[in-house]
């Protein structure tokens, strides 16, 4: 009997021992996380589970890194139930009064609320690119602006400009290149030009806080590159502010059956928040986006097998930049039971630019998804759509979703199917209360045949328009018609 049991012991030992659970309870256990998890992996463990305390935890640049990591069977899964994670140097700090209320976000930089200009832009100086524009805050010195930067909407994005003194009414800015009848995507006056409306502006501050406060600059939480693993979970983590433009997350190559981000919060991130390349399945569920300044997800060519469900992003792009919760041009995606709230361009992006040379990759369901905008929501671009379509798919079906009280400046749309958009299958949509164009826009665009620069020779084909339920007007060109 006895040898039995040892014998059963000695079969079920090494199961025993692929199974490894770590707990992570204080910054020093965090800081060597990376390290632990990779030794474990290479050690041969199968199953790795990390487990946070309750606290928080400032992380570093690429604070969790792993690269080339070669265990298919491997099930690497970081539990994170109240764990905060905040970028390190970050402190929870308040400037004070600060010029046009500027809004302490509680991390590197802070954004005023959008602001309407009375009067035009107007260039003062072209030679030197002396601009101004109409303010009704208090005079500030040169010295005392350092840091400053005026965004300005143009059209369909926004450009950042480095203040220089606010005198007389008027905050002067610099902004080199500018033209007063060139190209309107390099012109601070382009509201105006191309809808008559007058721009908003915000006001961004990023000057250094007094010595005993601190500024957040880690950017990036995770990289994943070049990983061949059973699987990956990150689960229940809450985000807090990061510095940098590059994203937070970014995994690259890596082969799994399932990558997966779930049950997490991420508010006031200042980069794009993932970056998923060359990297199927990839599953984001049941997570919170909240006052985000720049992209949201995004998923490139080579990535195939892409699901969003059930997440709520609110408050998005706050930097009104020509940016999107989710920008798919993978294969295969999946977008279902999101609710998308108060987005400044567009929520969800789908396909390649008529220019791109990369294949024609993007294909799969955007479906039972919520897309509106709140009455009080003012950071709108123009010319966009909630669902916006680039020229080139390889099959995308949009169906059933509920997108309604869409604002903005000028031709905002439901759907927008820009450039001579192919392949794409518009079906039982409910597209209401879009305020300034149409409810579902094809155009034709049959000029981007002929350019040299394009990359398709046929444009508006492939598309099809079925039982959706519109109180506006829609506009479905296709080539023949």
């Amino acid at each position: 009997m006895v040898k039995r049991l040892l014998s059963l012991l000695l079969l079920l030992l090494p199961a025993v021992l692929a199974a490894e659970t770590v707990t992570v309870s204080s910054q020093a256990d965090f800081d060597v996380l990376s390290a632990r998890i990779t030794t474990l992996a290479k050690s041969g463990a199968k199953e790795i589970t990390v487990r946070f305390a309750k606290g928080t935890y400032q992380f570093k640049e690429n604070q969790l890194e792993f690269k080339n990591l070669s265990a298919s069977t491997l099930r690497l899964s970081l539990e994170c139930e109240g764990a905060v994670f905040i970028p390190a140097d970050l402190g929870f700090h308040s400037y004070g009064d600060v010029l046009l209320s500027l809004k302490d976000l509680s991390c590197k930089d802070r954004l005023s609320a959008p602001i309407q200009v009375k009067k035009r832009p107007e260039i003062v100086n072209r030679k030197s690119g002396l601009c101004r524009v109409m303010t009704g805050g208090k005079d500030l010195s040169e010295k005392d602006a350092n840091g400053l930067y005026v965004i300005l909407t143009q059209w369909y994005r926004s450009g950042r400009y480095p203040v220089q003194k606010m005198q007389g009414g008027y905050i002067y800015f610099t902004a080199q290149g500018v033209t007063s009848d060139g190209d309107p995507n390099h012109d601070i006056d382009a509201d105006f030009k191309f809808e008559k409306v007058l721009p908003r502006y915000s006001l961004l501050d990023s000057r250094k806080a007094p010595a005993n406060l601190h500024r957040g600059t880690a950017c990036k939480f995770l990289t994943m590159f070049n990983c061949y693993i059973g699987s990956f979970r990150l689960h229940g983590a809450r985000f807090l502010g990061n510095g940098g433009e590059d994203c937070l997350m970014h995994f690259y190559a890596n082969d799994a059956t399932s990558i997966e981000v779930s049950g997490c919060r991420f508010e006031h991130i200042h980069s794009d928040i993932i970056h998923v390349q060359r990297t199927n399945n990839f599953l984001f569920r049941d997570n919170d986006v909240e006052h985000s300044w720049r992209q949201g997800i995004t998923v490139d060519y080579f990535s195939s097998g892409a699901e969003f469900a059930d997440n709520r992003f609110t408050d998005t792009g706050l930097l009104m930049e020509n940016s999107f919760c989710l920008q798919l041009r993978g294969g295969h995606f999946l977008v279902h039971g999101n609710v998308f709230k108060d987005f400044t361009y567009g929520a969800v992006g789908i396909g390649t630019h008529w220019k791109d040379p990369m294949p024609a990759s993007a294909s799969g369901v955007m479906e039972k998804n919520e897309l509106f905008c709140t009455p009080s929501f003012n950071r709108y671009l123009m010319d966009s759509g909630a669902v916006y379509t680039w020229t080139i798919n390889r099959d995308v079906t949009i169906r059933d979703n509920y997108i309604h009280d869409i604002g903005g400046y000028g031709q905002n749309r439901g759907i927008f199917c820009d450039d001579g958009t192919v392949n794409v299958h518009i079906v039982g949509n409910r597209v209401l209360r879009i305020r300034n164009f149409y409810c579902i826009d094809l155009r034709k665009m049959l000029s981007i045949e002929s350019d040299p620069a394009s990359a398709i020779r046929k444009v508006n084909v492939g598309n099809t328009l079925e039982n959706n339920t519109v109180d506006g007007d829609i506009r479905f060109w296709n080539r023949d018609e």
